[in-house]
């Protein structure tokens, strides 16, 4: 009968060690899919280890064979807490210094197996008999106690971390949140009651529930995809999105942030997580009210290698389970958006031959002057200019000639202008001039200058030179008579007709600009 008991414990030892090799190698050949099953095949293969040495320790009669299968047991059992504890963290992004993870496992290893010199792992070993079986009962030195401080320690801390997360994890990882963490009782259990003296015979039952703690952890990995999915959602979807996402809590703390809000924003990628950012992020972009309001988003410009980038901001709530515990806060970047609205209206305002302001620019900037010259009780004046004798150029030099006269014409008119007047292409050989704050006499002058620098100014095409002349049109816009800019352009126009009338060449004023500047 007990060498059936013997029999049988050690059948079920090395069937989970078997197990577990199995495991290994099932874990071992979805890597590439999922990065940390590479980890969950090593933790089988050393707790296949521990079975085995279970297995073999059991059948020893003397002590010195038994240590022997004991050895080899913390071949195993040396590094699997410093495995568990490096598995939770990778799951959730997070780096390890693997050597202070392996200090107190390397540290046991060396210790166990060069005990006889110097006592620090076992103060005494003895081997009792405990039918069917031949235990070894130890006296535990101080390395032996840190080892299990750490071991329950690692475990812990492990289950810990994935009960944690799970009220911030979607509906459809709790499931593997839960087993992960269950995961981390068997060999718990197993090791405290061995250490109270509960267990069968007094024999060690942790290998045996380590082994079920592996086949849980398998399971939460591979048969439901938890690091298939999640790492990768975190790679594919976080850390490889072009856009820059820092994530906080509540209390405006650091909770996460990607690869691309590392390069962007320097002051962050110092910072621990659960530092306070509102100087680093809010105060220096003017963003302290983007909490406020989820659905606002906020244009900053923010220098990226001495280049000045265009960036949309934008604050997203993080709720879970109907409970808001945080804050996504993406930064897109608008610059080649901006700079193609900015060409797209440029190229709406702007006359495509020469260079300036075309009609439509003209009309909104004239109606913007008039409201401001209504709330300040300002005059402004406008000049309506038109080349004489054009179509005869056109004609006798041909189109490409009147294109030339017209970007000269251009010149002409901006070299006499001030930084805040505004000149525009009108339609044809007609441009229209803008003079905030300017009265009659005052655009009379500006005219003038005008008319004599065309007048002097000769265009070459063809070997020729083509002399110009304008005809100018001033008006002048009294906010006392009219509260229009409409009437103003057409008492430019009819001053100009005089002009013309009057023989070219000349600046006419409206009669109404008249009366004006003699009220004034």
């Amino acid at each position: 009968m007990f060498a059936s008991i013997v029999i049988i414990v050690r059948f079920v030892f090395l069937l989970s060690a078997l197990m577990l090799l199995l495991l290994s190698a099932a874990a071992w050949s979805r890597r590439r899919r999922a990065p940390e099953a590479e980890i969950v095949s090593w933790l089988s293969i050393l707790a296949a280890i521990y079975c085995f040495g279970s297995s073999e320790e059991i059948l020893q009669t003397s002590l010195g064979a038994a240590m022997f299968w004991i050895h080899v047991q913390y071949l195993g059992i040396s590094w699997i807490p410093a495995l568990w504890v490096l598995l939770a963290r990778r799951h959730h992004g997070m780096k390890s210094r693997l050597w202070i993870l392996l200090a107190i496992p390397s540290v046991t290893f060396l210790a166990q197996w060069t005990n006889s010199l110097h006592g620090l792992f076992y103060h005494s070993v003895s081997f009792l008999p405990r039918p069917p079986f031949w235990i070894v009962a130890v006296d535990r030195g101080p390395i032996s106690w840190l080892y299990l401080a750490y071991l329950y320690g690692a475990s812990l801390y492990g289950a810990w971390f994935y009960i944690s997360k799970i009220n911030t994890s979607g509906r459809i990882y709790r499931t593997q949140s839960y087993l992960f963490a269950g995961s981390s009782i068997p060999p718990l259990a197993g090791y405290l009651i061995y250490l109270l003296g509960w267990s069968p015979w007094n024999l060690d039952v942790a290998p045996f529930l380590l082994a079920l703690s592996v086949l849980m952890a398998y399971l939460a990995v591979i048969e439901f995809e938890f690091f298939d999915l999640v790492p990768k959602a975190r790679s594919l979807v976080f850390n490889s999105m072009r856009d820059a996402v820092v994530v906080i809590d509540m209390q405006c703390r650091l909770v996460e942030l990607n690869a691309a809000a590392r390069a962007l924003l320097p002051g962050l990628r110092s910072m621990d997580r659960g530092s306070d950012v509102t100087a680093v992020l809010y105060k220096p972009y003017g963003l302290e009210h983007l909490l406020c309001d989820s659905g606002h988003k906020v244009e900053i410009q923010i220098s990226v290698e001495e280049k000045i980038k265009n960036f949309e901001v934008q604050a997203l709530p993080l709720i879970a389970s109907e409970h808001q515990f945080g804050w996504a806060i993406l930064f897109s970047d608008i610059t080649e958006s901006a700079r193609l609205l900015l060409e797209l209206r440029r190229d709406a305002q702007t006359d495509e031959l020469t260079g300036v302001a075309n009609r439509r620019c003209f009309v909104g900037a004239i109606e913007t002057e008039c409201q401001r010259a209504l709330r300040h009780k300002a005059v402004y004046s406008v000049i309506i200019l038109d080349l004489d004798h054009f179509k005869d150029i056109n004609d006798r030099y041909g189109h490409a000639a009147g294109d030339s006269v017209l970007s000269a014409v251009a010149q002409c008119i901006l070299s006499c202008l001030r930084h805040i007047d505004l000149m525009s292409r009108y339609g044809g050989d007609e441009f229209a001039i803008l003079l905030p704050e300017t009265r009659t006499f005052g655009a009379l002058e500006v005219a003038e200058r005008i008319r004599g620098v065309i007048a002097s100014t000769g265009v070459e095409s063809g070997g020729k030179t083509i002399h110009l002349t304008a005809s100018l049109g001033v008006a002048t816009h009294d906010p006392q008579r009219s509260t229009d800019w409409v009437p103003l352009l057409d008492e430019a126009d009819h001053a100009l007709y005089r002009a013309k009338a009057e023989g070219r060449n000349r600046v006419a004023r409206s009669g109404k600009s008249d009366q004006a500047q003699l009220a004034s």
